[in-house]
């Protein structure tokens, strides 16, 4: 790459590291080789008085010093001991340090070398001294009679020699255990770099700054609001005009987008599900947002998705719809919760009837072919459809009353809907004469009551036609528009398909109480001294 940086921040990285890592181990060494340095030297010492103390107090010793030959008595002693306690020497001496045995035997007799002064007082003295056999640690105790009395001392020890000869054996293991630190340090540091070596894609320092600077640059200044979902489901980046759009919170960046508040509900859906979408129109707020979703893992990226907002509310309140959109789908949100709540078939048209009465249409009604409301398939030649539910938002309208088998003639939209399965749309009544046939004296009472427009849209379930929903409007409120007969239909497809589950629950549950009735005895064996009844519950 043109201009690229001598050493990647990954390389640089790796450096730094297996220097650290060097520096870490040798330091390490060095504190373990001081460590078995002064832990030998105070084993020494401690094995040094441990075994002076034995020896000064082992019986016959005191005895010895007040004979006539102690070094004769004690000299045999003394050197097996010395081979038995693993030291390098055992020396006993009268109070004037002059000694009774020797490992050299030419040092019998000859004064000692070291500090008795201490140790005459009573205590235990340990020392490093020069002596006969080269630099030496020793231990001096007192040997004291029954009284409390020193009657001698003695001194036990090791030459320095011994002791560093120790601490020399376990270089080796020290050392190796260092080099097998470093291996595996160095083996997981090239690990590490090599994944910030992938995941900075081996750019240098000053291509990663230009980087986020340009970045940052782009997605602070575009009009178009950005987001960055995470595979996980959260929220891992919006820019300033994301923020303003959705009126995220200030902690919004790390959070679930289900959790985020103030995000609609098939908003937050849409962001969570992760598919593809173009042009959604979603409500936010006070705005209508155009929302562009895809994914960033075509090509071997992260997983998530990358979203842009644009707000598209000026445009609609150019044409005089943002509001009426909004109340759209505010309508098929509602429609989606309060239509299908149980498996009653009429329940289920009053729902729709109820849910779009003074927000869409001033009168609903809804006709269902009766084999329908036994649960049965409809008849495609169905002499007639019963009105099973009616809503307005008065109660003296002149339409056909609820429970009455309605026989719409071809000409009616009704009739039409119902055999194709087509909506239609009759923006002014008073001049269609189709529908008007049905019943002129009714229908000049529509008119003169003030109903001017109607949309039929046939209720359609899996290829059939279960019946009509019709939507009156009155003149206050305008005809219906040509776009509002599809939102008639997405109403009454909504409506459909919970219509018909009640239809096929309501044929199951028939079939099944025939079938328990048919197991019933039609009559009970007589029994001469038993009387018996029974009820079918």
């Amino acid at each position: 790459m043109a201009g690229k940086s001598p050493r990647s921040v990954a390389g640089q990285v790796f450096v730094l590291q297996v220097a650290l890592v060097v520096l870490l181990v040798i330091g390490a060494v060095l504190a373990l080789l001081l460590q078995s340095q002064r832990d030998t030297s105070a084993e020494a010492r401690r094995r040094s008085v441990a075994v002076a103390q034995t020896f000064a107090h082992a019986p016959g010793v005191v005895a010895a010093l007040r004979g006539p030959t102690p070094s004769a008595v004690l000299q045999p002693l003394t050197e097996a001991g010395r081979r038995t306690a693993g030291v390098d020497f055992i020396v006993v001496m009268d109070t004037h340090g002059i000694r009774y045995t020797h490992p050299l035997p030419d040092r019998v007799g000859r004064r000692f070398v070291g500090t008795v002064g201490p140790s005459l007082a009573g205590q235990v003295r340990t020392e490093s001294v020069h002596g006969p056999l080269g630099q030496e640690v020793q231990a001096i105790v007192p040997v004291e009679d029954t009284g409390g009395h020193v009657v001698g001392l003695v001194s036990a020890g090791l030459k320095v020699k011994n002791v560093t000869g120790q601490v020399y054996h376990q270089i080796p293991i020290i050392l190796t255990a260092g080099a097998v630190a470093l291996g595996l340090a160095t083996a997981v540091t090239a690990l590490v770099g090599r994944r910030l070596r992938r995941q900075t894609h081996s750019l240098g320092p000053d291509e990663m700054t230009r980087m986020y600077d340009h970045h940052d640059a782009v997605l602070h200044s575009v009009r178009e609001g950005v987001l960055i979902v995470g595979g996980d489901g959260r929220l891992l980046l919006a820019n300033d005009e994301a923020r303003r759009l959705l009126d995220l919170p200030p902690d919004a960046e790390g959070r679930p987008v289900a959790e985020l508040p103030g995000l609609e509900p098939e908003t937050a859906a849409l962001l969570a599900s992760g598919r593809e979408a173009t042009d959604e129109v979603h409500l936010a707020g006070g705005l209508l947002l155009a929302v562009n979703q895809r994914p960033t893992d075509r090509d071997g990226g992260p997983a998530g998705t990358v979203v842009t907002l644009r707000d598209s509310t000026e445009l609609q309140a150019l044409s005089g719809r943002a509001e009426v959109a909004r109340e759209r789908l505010n309508l098929l949100y509602d429609a989606g919760l309060g239509i299908g709540t149980t498996l009653d078939i009429a329940r289920t048209a009053d729902e729709l009837a109820q849910v779009t009465v003074d927000r869409f249409a001033d009168f609903v009604t809804v006709d269902l072919d009766d084999a329908v409301l036994c649960g049965e398939e409809p008849e495609p030649a169905s002499a007639g459809m019963r009105r099973v539910a009616v809503r307005g938002v008065r109660d003296d309208h002149p339409l056909y009353e609820k429970g009455r088998l309605i026989d719409f003639v071809p000409t009616t939209p009704q009739a039409r809907g119902y055999g194709t399965g087509v909506s239609e749309r009759l923006p002014d009544l008073a001049s269609a004469a189709g529908w008007q046939a049905q019943d002129p004296e009714r229908a000049g009472r529509i008119v003169d009551y003030g109903i001017n427009s109607l949309i039929t849209a046939p209720i359609r379930a899996r290829g059939a036609v279960l019946g009509v929903a019709n939507f009156w409007r009155s003149k206050e409120h305008g005809p219906f528009e040509e776009e509002e007969l599809s939102l008639a239909e997405e109403l009454v497809a909504r409506a459909a398909v919970s219509i018909d589950n009640a239809r096929r629950f309501t044929r199951e549950h028939a079939l099944a109480v025939t079938l328990q009735r048919s197991l019933l005895p039609r009559a009970l064996p007589e029994h001469g001294a038993v009387e018996a009844g029974y009820r079918y519950l």
